[in-house]
């Protein structure tokens, strides 16, 4: 149930934003949110608090995308919107399904790279022209450190997942040598 009011909004937020020529502005407010609540988990705590006013959320949601608390947009009237009707819980549902929307509308592919350690922003800069070149779309590419992996990587291309992990080629290795009945 909630997923589908998460996604008539989302839905309505993109038509509009289309209908005025300022998707890709939204996209971009939406990215910097989403980053701010991955960042400040507070944030997502103050917004599902009845005790903080609806004007204390929308001030922390235009701070967290990066606006102005006077400016007048469709974002910041849909960000009024959302916490007149009591949704700010909904926000991160909205958050994936209005970027996915425009990924797929614009043709985007998101690309995670994983690795179990720092690697060089230009390993991962080769990495996103040969992925683009590859499938002839644009590429929004994220690189994350995951110790976990032992050394390695590990590639998420949209729904395709490869992975290059130690990790991975030990779990292989260990289920060769130890199969289970």
């Amino acid at each position: 149930m909630n997923g589908s009011i998460a996604k008539r909004y989302a839905t309505a937020l993109y038509e509009e934003a289309k209908a005025q020529f300022v998707d890709q502005q939204i996209y971009e407010h939406l990215g910097m949110l989403h980053t701010t609540m991955k960042a400040e988990p507070d944030l997502q705590m103050a917004l599902i608090n009845p005790r903080v006013t609806a004007e204390k959320k929308y001030k922390l949601l235009l701070l967290a995308s990066g606006l102005d608390p006077e400016a007048n947009t469709l974002y910041t009237r849909f960000l009024r919107l959302l916490l007149k009707n009591h949704r700010e819980n909904q926000l991160r549902i909205i958050i994936f399904v209005y970027r996915d929307m425009y990924r797929e509308q614009h043709g985007i592919d998101r690309v995670v790279f994983e690795t179990a350690v720092e690697v060089d922003d230009t390993i991962v800069d080769h990495l996103t022209e040969r992925i683009k070149a590859h499938r002839n779309r644009e590429v929004e590419c994220v690189h994350k450190v995951n110790p976990n992996l032992i050394g390695g990587f590990r590639l998420r291309i949209g729904d395709r997942h490869y992975d290059y992990s130690y990790r991975h080629q030990l779990e292989k290795i260990r289920k060769e040598l130890c199969p289970t009945p």
